[in-house]
This record gives C-alpha cells, structure tokens and sequence, in this order.
C-alpha cells in the first residue's frame, strides 16, 4: 500500500478548478514541465508489462466476448501457440478471465473474456495503483 496520498481524490472539482488543477490533477499553468504523452501502447507496457501482440489479443477479447483461441487465431492472423502466450499473459495481469464451455461431442473448449461487470475498470485502477508506486520510487527518502 502507498504511503502517499493522491491530495486530488480528496478535494471537490469546484475546488480543484479554483486552484487550476484539471480533473487528472495537473496544474493548468503547468506548461513549463516538457511530459511525453504516451501511446496507448506504451502504457499498456510500462503498466502491464505487456507486448504489442498482448495488446492486439486484448483488443480482440475485447471485440470478441467468449472467443476460443482457435478463433482469436484466425481474427489475429496468428499461430494459436502465440494468442495462447498473451491469453496467458493478458490472465496473468486480470485483464482477462476465461470460462471453459463443455462440447456436445465431448471435450471442453476455453472462451475468454473482458469483465464488463466490474464496478471499477480494471485498468484505470491498475494505471492508479501504478502511478501511486511510481510516485513512491521517485519520492526522496
């Protein structure tokens, strides 16, 4: 748990705006500090360790609610063993779940999905819990 408090959670919008702090807790007149502006890509990296191929199977989760390996495969134009690395990797982080639906010819196949019945996005609170350590490790001791 982080032993710093994010002061912006803690103060009205109407009192933020007073002071010129936007909803995101940055300072209007802020423009003298130069910060990059990631890709979606790099924060899904920085935050979730995740590669580009991790992100485009996500995507397809995303897209596809309940698909198997096989057709995230063939949508993603890649070798199963691969979607099947980042479908790990993707459960791994909680981004995605899978459920194992039984075959009428027997056998079972996994069909994965994004939890949209989350009261809280998953990776917004993730990308906080993230900012919240990396405030720490910068912080002076």
């Amino acid at each position: 748990m982080s032993s710093r408090t994010d002061l912006s959670t803690d103060v009205s919008s109407d009192a933020r705006a007073e002071r010129g702090v936007s909803h995101r807790g940055t300072r209007a007149d802020e423009s003298a500090l130069s910060v990059k502006n990631p890709t979606r890509e790099e924060v899904f990296q920085t935050v979730f360790d995740l590669g580009e191929q991790d992100v485009r199977t996500y995507d397809a989760v995303v897209e596809v609610t309940g698909a198997t390996t096989s057709e995230l495969s063939d949508r993603l134009d890649r070798d199963r063993s691969n979607v099947n690395r980042s479908l790990k990797r993707l459960r791994e982080t909680g981004l995605v779940t899978r459920g194992r639906r039984l075959l009428d010819e027997g056998g079972h196949v996994y069909q994965y999905y994004v939890d949209k019945e989350r009261s809280e996005d998953p990776v917004a609170h993730a990308i906080d819990r993230w900012r919240s350590a990396a405030l720490d490790a910068v912080a002076p001791e």
